[in-house]
C-alpha cells in the first residue's frame, strides 16, 4: 500500500482509532465523564468529515475502495450525521444514564462501516462494510434490555440481517462463479455472456431490500423503529438506509448500468408496492414512530420510482433524495427524542397534543421537517420529489408517475393529522424534560437544511460532480 492510499483512508482510520480510543478510556483506572467520552467522540467525527472533504477526486484504494464525488459527499454526511445523534443521545432523557463507551464505540463503528459501504468498489469490500454497520445496530437497537419490545427488537433484527446477509453472500458467490471476479469497475466493463450475473444481482437486491425495509422485506421496521431508542430510530431512519441506499445506486447506476437496466421492471414493480403499502399503512397507525416507520417505506418507493427511470435525470434524483432524506427524517426523529417522558418515549400521537404551542422551536422544526415528508415547496422533499417524478415522465413511465403523485397526496392526510395534534389543544401532562442545548441545536441545523436544499438543490447536485 502507497502513502498516498494512507492518505486517501484517514477518515476511515479516524472512525477506528476513535473506536478504540473511546473503549480505552472506558477501562481508564480514573472514571471518565460521559461528557469527555462524548466530546471525543465528536471529535474524531469532525476530524474524519473535515478529512473527507480535503479528498482528492478521483481516487482509488487498492481497487476495493474509490472515491469520488459520491463517496466525499455522503462520507461527510454520514459523520456529520453520526455526530447529531451522539448529541441526541447525550440529551435523551430516557437513556441519560446509560450512555457510556460501549454506546459511543458502536456509533463510531456503524458510521464507519457507511463511510466503507458508499466507497466500495468491490463486492467484498461492500459486504464488509455492509456487516461492520449491521452488527453494532444488533446492541443498540436492545440498549435498554427493560424497555418493553427492546430484545426482541434486537433478536428479530439479528436474525433478518442475517437472512439478508445470507442473500448478499449468495449472490456474491453467483457474481463470481459467472464473471470469475467481483470488481464492479471489472463487471461493468464485461462483453461476455453471463446469464447468472442478472440472477446474482437480483439476489442482492433481495439483501438490500430487506435493510432499506422494502415492500415484501419491510415487517421488521415499524417494530424496530419502536423498540429502539429514538436517537437510535433516528440512526436507523436517516444515515444507515441512506448508506444502503447510496451503495445500490452506486452498484446499479454507476458500476452496472447494462443490469440496471434488466431489472427495470423489478424496480417498477418495488416502487408501486413500496409507495401503495408504506402510505396505506401509514394512514391506520396511532404510535408516531411506527406511521414514520411506515412513511420511510413510502419514501424509499419514491427513490425506486427515480431508480426505474433508467436515464442520469434518475440517477441523479435518486442521489439527491438520499442527501433529502437523511436530514428529513434526522430533524423529525431529533424532535421526537426532545420529547420524550423522563423515562419512556411517547407513544401514541395524542400525546403530543399542544406540544408544538409550548415549544414553539420545535414545533416549527417538526412542522418544517413534515412538510417535507410531505412534498410541500420550498422544502428538500419537494424538489427530491419533482426530480423523481420527473425522471419517471422523461422515461415514458407515465403510470408510475401518476401512482406517485397520488400516492404524495395520500400522505398529506397523516402528516397533517401530526400537525394539527401538535399545534392542538395543549395537554396536560407535564412530565417533559427540557431539551439540551445540543439536541435543540441539531434540530434547527437539521430544519434548516431542510429548507436550504430545497431553494438551492444545486448545492447536493454540484457536490457529486459525477
Amino acid at each position: 500500500m502507497h502513502s498516498a492510499d494512507l492518505i486517501i483512508l484517514i477518515p476511515f482510520i479516524l472512525l477506528t482509532l476513535g473506536g478504540l480510543t473511546i473503549l480505552m478510556l472506558g477501562v481508564w483506572p480514573q472514571r471518565v465523564s460521559i461528557r469527555m467520552l462524548t466530546a471525543v467522540t465528536l471529535t474524531f467525527l469532525l476530524l474524519s468529515a473535515s478529512a473527507a472533504l480535503f479528498w482528492e477526486l478521483p481516487g482509488e484504494v487498492s481497487g476495493m475502495l474509490v472515491i469520488d464525488g459520491i463517496s466525499r459527499l455522503f462520507t461527510v454526511l454520514f459523520t456529520l450525521g453520526a455526530a447529531a445523534i451522539v448529541l441526541l443521545s447525550y440529551g435523551y432523557a430516557p437513556t441519560r444514564n446509560e450512555v457510556r463507551e460501549e454506546y459511543l464505540c458502536l456509533l463510531l463503528f456503524a458510521t464507519l462501516g457507511m463511510t466503507l459501504l458508499v466507497s466500495s468498489r468491490h463486492l467484498v469490500s461492500a459486504f464488509i462494510g455492509l456487516e461492520i454497520l449491521t452488527v453494532p445496530l444488533y446492541a443498540l437497537i436492545a440498549w435498554r434490555p427493560a424497555r418493553d419490545g427492546a430484545v426482541e427488537g434486537g433478536v428479530k433484527y439479528a436474525v433478518l440481517a442475517g437472512f439478508a446477509a445470507t442473500f448478499f453472500l449468495y449472490g456474491i458467490a453467483l457474481v463470481y462463479a459467472s464473471t470469475g471476479t467481483l470488481d464492479l469497475v471489472a463487471l461493468g466493463t464485461l462483453t461476455t455472456d453471463g446469464r447468472l450475473l442478472p440472477v446474482a444481482m437480483t439476489l442482492i437486491l433481495v439483501g438490500i431490500g430487506f435493510k432499506l425495509a422494502l415492500v415484501p422485506f419491510h415487517m421488521w421496521a415499524p417494530d424496530i423503529y419502536q423498540a429502539a431508542p429514538t436517537p437510535v430510530t433516528a440512526l436507523f431512519a436517516s444515515i444507515a438506509k441512506a448508506a444502503v441506499l447510496v451503495f445500490l445506486i452506486r452498484l446499479l447506476c454507476l458500476q452496472l448500468p447494462q443490469i440496471w437496466e434488466a431489472l427495470l421492471p423489478l424496480l417498477w414493480g418495488l416502487a408501486l408496492i413500496s409507495m401503495v403499502a408504506g402510505n396505506l399503512l401509514a394512514l391506520r397507525q396511532q404510535n408516531l414512530k411506527r406511521l414514520l416507520a411506515y412513511s420511510s417505506i413510502a419514501h424509499l418507493g419514491y427513490v425506486l420510482v427515480a431508480l426505474a427511470a433508467g436515464n442520469s435525470l434518475g440517477r441523479d434524483a435518486a442521489i439527491y433524495y438520499a442527501g433529502a432524506y437523511v436530514v428529513m427524517n434526522l430533524g423529525a426523529f431529533s424532535v421526537v427524542a426532545a420529547l420524550a417522558h423522563p423515562d419512556h418515549d411517547r407513544g401514541d400521537i395524542e400525546e403530543y397534543s399542544g406540544l408544538g404551542r409550548r415549544y414553539p422551536v420545535l414545533g416549527l422544526a417538526m412542522g418544517v421537517c413534515l412538510l417535507a415528508l410531505a412534498g410541500l415547496p420550498p422544502t428538500a422533499g419537494f424538489m427530491a420529489k419533482l426530480l423523481a417524478f420527473g425522471a419517471a415522465v422523461e422515461a415514458g413511465n407515465i403510470m408510475l408517475a401518476v401512482i406517485a403523485v397520488i400516492n404524495t397526496a395520500l400522505a398529506f392526510f397523516y402528516y397533517l393529522r401530526i400537525m394539527m395534534v401538535f399545534y392542538g389543544q395543549e395537554e396536560t401532562i407535564r412530565d417533559i424534560t427540557q431539551p439540551t442545548k445540543g439536541t435543540l441545536a441539531v434540530v434547527i441545523i437539521a430544519s434548516v437544511l431542510v429548507i436550504g436544499l430545497g431553494i438551492f438543490p444545486q448545492w447536493l447536485l454540484r457536490a457529486i460532480a459525477l
